[in-house]
């Protein structure tokens, strides 16, 4: 059984690797954003749901004005904040690990897939630089990204990924938004501890390029064959690379 769940496992890192060669080729640049022109604020994120009108089949993105996200930062310097992110943390990345994966390739399959790779990271980067944040809705936790603390040079995002049931497309039960708050939470961080450039790797350049992140180098497909050198971040429904380990298709 053991040995069939590593080659279910490899057929499916190779069919991702497939998707993502055969349609992004041109789309995996690291991005840079210089935060002293950062001007977002938590206002321009909040979160919101779709409501569908049964009769046209339509969504219409309704805005929560009365609840915000909430965010919490776990240190892996801290032996407290391991403790806690083991406990409040962990159980929801397993939980969405275990999402449907039969969707291969969708944005809710490959959050899926991804929430183990951050698991796999805390537990075996051991790195006191690293942190784990999260965005908080209602008390429960809609997003989690994986990043190098303040204390690098230019510190990167590993991995951002949002709640794999949100991604589902046309559900209008979970809320969205989540991930692009969070994103935008961690720039702050950044920002107050005067670091002056952040980066992550894109699949999705518009996106960044309108909220002024730059083109840093453009790559290609060909070491995308090495798993510890890709990995890929959820901001709501859309798909943002910024890292290390499993490439995907939008």
């Amino acid at each position: 059984m053991k040995l069939k769940n590593i080659f279910v496992g490899f057929l499916k890192t190779l069919l991702l690797i497939t998707l993502f060669c055969g349609s992004l080729i041109h789309a995996t640049n690291y991005m840079f954003l210089i935060l002293q022109n950062y001007q977002y604020t938590a206002n321009d994120f909040p979160p919101y749901l779709f409501e569908k009108n049964f009769e046209t089949g339509q969504l219409t993105k309704i805005i929560d004005t009365e609840n915000a996200f909430q965010f919490k930062t776990y240190s892996l310097a801290s032996e407290t904040d391991i403790e806690s992110y083991m406990s409040n943390v962990k159980p929801v990345l397993i939980k969405w690990a275990e999402e449907d994966e039969s969707d291969i390739g969708s944005d809710a399959s490959t959050s899926s897939i991804l929430s183990r790779d951050i698991i796999e990271g805390v537990e075996m980067d051991h790195l006191p630089t690293r942190e784990v944040h999260v965005a908080i809705y209602k008390g429960k936790i809609e997003a989690v990204s994986y990043a190098e603390d303040a204390r690098q040079t230019i510190p990167e995002i590993k991995t951002l990924i949002a709640n794999p049931e949100g991604l589902i497309e046309g559900q209008t039960k979970i809320v969205k938004g989540g991930g692009s708050s969070l994103l935008n939470y961690t720039l702050q961080r950044f920002k107050a501890n005067n670091v002056k450039r952040v980066q992550l790797r894109s699949i999705r350049d518009k996106y960044y390029l309108d909220r002024g992140w730059e083109k840093k180098e453009k790559t290609d497909c060909s070491g995308l064959i090495y798993l510890d050198t890709f990995q890929v971040a959820f901001f709501n429904s859309a798909i943002f690379s910024t890292g290390v380990k499993y490439p995907i298709a939008a």
